[in-house]
């Protein structure tokens, strides 16, 4: 009952668009790093990143980012179907929340583009 009130005395709304704002940064940021592909980028989703960058393995790329203190998720998210239509073996997926900072996303980019020099 209390995480409710405290989601209510933030409000929903205030929520929705801080955690907009985190995912187009995101977005933004990942989209400067060579080889990045980003899956589902409709208005108004989530903010959820699913990803891969060049021919680097969704799985090593978690592993890496792992290693670097970066928590994502990798694989086919309950999304086998999709991900074979869209020929790949999974992606990597990164979730954002209003609890997050941009020095987080900051931090995540830069683990990204790390992991991707190491390829």
């Amino acid at each position: 009952a209390e995480a409710l009130r405290y989601v209510e005395r933030i409000g929903i709304e205030n929520i929705a668009a801080y955690e907009d704002e985190l995912l187009r940064y995101a977005t933004a940021g990942l989209n400067t790093i060579e080889g990045m592909r980003i899956f589902g980028q409709a208005d108004h989703k989530g903010a959820v990143l699913s990803f891969l960058v060049g021919n680097i393995h969704h799985y090593d790329m978690g592993m890496l980012l792992d290693r670097l203190g970066i928590a994502v998720r990798t694989g086919h998210h309950c999304a086998q179907p999709l991900m074979h239509t869209l020929g790949i073996e999974g992606t990597v997926r990164a979730s954002f929340s209003f609890y997050n900072t941009k020095e987080e996303i900051d931090t995540f980019i830069a683990g990204v583009e790390r992991a991707r020099k190491m390829f």
